[in-house]
């Protein structure tokens, strides 16, 4: 059932190439993630996780999806004033000391514009290759986690993407893998293994970073739920070709 709230078809977006993909560490999770199809063609990208697992943390997922789907279709351009609102709405739905930490963007394809709140999630990064160099840029931009305090107050971010950026977006549960060792495979290792990812399809390119997590984790019970997030912004050739 909560597989459900996960999106089950993709809507073309033009020039983009996107994926998503979790992984509870039990039946039942408290990651999140989401595309939304929004007026003007934009895409709306969701990825959040909420404190706790099991049941508690599921039903809170629920609520936060609920929550952003309820009011982002009618917010505009203000996402920080959106996310004030779903800050009070997970707050009275969620249970004391629950929280959730969230980033929401809308991309706009014509102009590439990424518009983006960061609430207390690990930064999104943005992988751009420029003379055989890569640069990655953290979407940071934002406030506090939602759900935790009855008001929060929230700064809207905004990137240009270029063709050939890719965005990856993703829960702790992956840069915080761990080994029978007990170590961490860590951001480092996800960012490295991110630049080989040049070429691939987004739906590739998640299976690949999801199995290099794997592969770090020998086998070790995972402990934490796993999601990952995708965009590859295709050329104009690339996008003519799709």
């Amino acid at each position: 059932m909560q597989e459900r709230l996960f999106p089950q078809v993709l809507k073309v977006v033009a020039g983009l190439d996107y994926c998503g993909r979790c992984q509870p560490a039990r039946e039942v999770g408290g990651d999140y993630y989401d595309f939304l199809e929004l007026p003007g063609k934009r895409l709306g990208i969701a990825l959040g996780d909420v404190s706790g697992k099991g049941l508690g943390a599921a039903l809170m997922m629920a609520g936060l999806q609920a929550a952003l789907r309820a009011q982002a279709s009618i917010a505009g351009d203000n996402l920080a004033e959106l996310m004030r609102s779903v800050n009070h709405l997970v707050y009275e739905l969620s249970s004391d000391n629950r929280y959730a930490t969230f980033f929401y963007a809308q991309y706009d394809p014509p102009s590439r514009q990424l518009s983006y709140v960061n609430a207390g999630h690990n930064p999104p990064a943005v992988f751009r290759k420029s003379d055989s160099e890569w640069q990655v840029m953290r979407l940071e931009v934002g406030g506090a986690v939602v759900g935790l305090l009855p008001q929060s107050s929230y700064v809207q971010g905004s990137f240009t993407l270029q063709a050939g950026d890719l965005l990856l977006a993703f829960t702790d549960g992956i840069s915080e893998a761990m080994n029978p060792q007990d170590e961490e495979w860590g951001e480092e290792k996800l960012i490295e293994i991110t630049k080989t990812c040049e070429g691939l399809s987004a739906v590739d390119s998640v299976s690949r970073i999801m199995a290099g997590a794997h592969s770090f984790a020998e086998g070790a019970s995972q402990h934490d739920d796993m999601t990952v997030v995708v965009l590859h912004v295709l050329s104009s050739a690339a996008a003519h070709q799709s």
